[in-house]
């Protein structure tokens, strides 16, 4: 129903009315009345479902970034990107541990969140975006298949002190792959390189068996989820434990990163971060003004 057919239907019922005799006009006028109510219930309805179809289409075609670049100069954060085909999801960005534009995939904080997950809820990502959190392996492959991206993982012990690992490049593959760590380039840091063992290996979990050990299960083994071999150098969807020590029998099971603190130890934070690599910033705003810092929380 649009406008020119209630004015149409107006004038009909106009001209009913001037032919309405005797007795029957009480009848004739109360059923006109029926009939203009049903028509403006209806035209209401038509205008509300086209304002929503036009709020709808606005959200459809808003333009989105693919990755956190964006959020140059603006306060770390939980923003909103799209990448191709998926629907525009939130992530967390960081400008304050390595330097600006940095996307957040995994962070562990304090323990509060258990990381021992399926296949399914890895594949969709936990968590909560502003604490502890895994971005999701479908989410992961769908950013990293866009153009080459670098990889960035912040650790720090139960005594305060810092190191990380980069990589200067990482992309994950599809879910037929297993989302297999595909590619892993140059590392560089100060906390060793605890990953390269795990380069080509399969994603698993403990209802997902893709490592290399005939008789074990890796994920299981050692309470976790990761790109393991046979088993492991590195560990970080472990157990998160207290003190970061922890029993020789337990071998692993914690949030470890070997080249580090060894196997039996795991990490009070840990970070995980991704950043396209062939749009860096100036080398001269790599580091913090200071106004950017004063917002910038410690790690």
């Amino acid at each position: 129903m649009n406008l020119q057919k209630f004015a149409n239907s107006l004038c009909i019922m106009w001209i009913l009315l001037i032919q309405v005799e005797g007795e029957d006009m009480v009848r004739q006028l109360e059923e006109l009345q029926d009939t203009a109510e049903k028509l403006l219930t209806s035209l209401k309805n038509q205008l509300e479902r086209t304002n929503d179809n036009d709020l709808n289409s606005s959200k459809e075609n808003r333009s989105y970034p693919s990755s956190c670049l964006t959020s140059f100069f603006n306060a770390s954060g939980v923003y909103r990107i799209k990448v191709p085909g998926m629907a525009p999801f939130q992530v967390s960005c960081d400008n304050c541990i390595a330097g600006f534009g940095w996307l957040v995939i995994q962070r562990r904080l304090n323990g509060s969140l258990n990381f021992y997950r399926s296949w399914n809820e890895y594949k969709e990502g936990f968590g909560d975006l502003s604490g502890e959190f895994f971005i999701g392996l479908e989410k992961l492959r769908a950013i990293t298949a866009l153009e080459p991206f670098e990889l960035y993982i912040a650790l720090e012990d139960f005594d305060g002190e810092k190191r990380y690992a980069k990589f200067d490049e990482f992309a994950i593959g599809s879910e037929e792959d297993d989302y297999a760590l595909n590619v892993l380039g140059v590392y560089s840091g100060n906390a060793g390189d605890s990953l390269r063992s795990h380069r080509k290996m399969k994603f698993s979990t403990y209802d997902r068996d893709n490592d290399r050990e005939f008789a074990r299960n890796c994920a299981f083994l050692h309470v976790g989820a990761w790109w393991y071999n046979s088993c492991v150098d590195s560990n970080l969807n472990g157990q998160y434990i207290d003190g970061g020590k922890y029993e020789e029998k337990l071998f692993a099971r914690g949030m470890c990163w070997r080249a580090w603190r060894g196997h039996n130890y795991g990490y009070k934070i840990t970070q995980m971060m991704i950043r396209p690599k062939c749009r860096h910033f100036p080398a001269t705003l790599k580091t913090h003004s200071n106004s950017t810092a004063e917002i910038c929380e410690s790690f």
